[in-house]
């Protein structure tokens, strides 16, 4: 597995896990387990900008390991065929 490869499904993984949290949180204030979900809360806040950096690194391993996917200013621009076709 490539480096982009695995910052990518290390990225998913935190973004389920953002996901997990916020709904656990929720779930704890409408329960009314209000400390719970405070620290529930700040798992979540401590998890997300983790994922934001993950991604963006996947991302830059990416242009770095498959440059022909992008353009000159670091634009997607996808895999072209054998015949030019996007």
């Amino acid at each position: 597995m490539s480096r982009a490869a695995a910052l990518a499904v290390a990225a998913d993984y935190l973004f389920q896990a953002v996901n997990a949290l916020d709904s656990a949180a929720q779930t704890l204030d409408r329960v009314g387990a209000l400390g719970a979900a405070d620290q529930v809360r700040g798992l979540h806040e401590g998890t997300k900008p983790l994922q934001q950096e993950i991604r963006r690194a996947a991302n830059t391993a990416h242009r770095v390991e498959r440059p022909e996917f992008y353009d000159e200013s670091g634009q997607w621009v996808g895999r072209q065929d054998q015949k030019g076709k996007i």
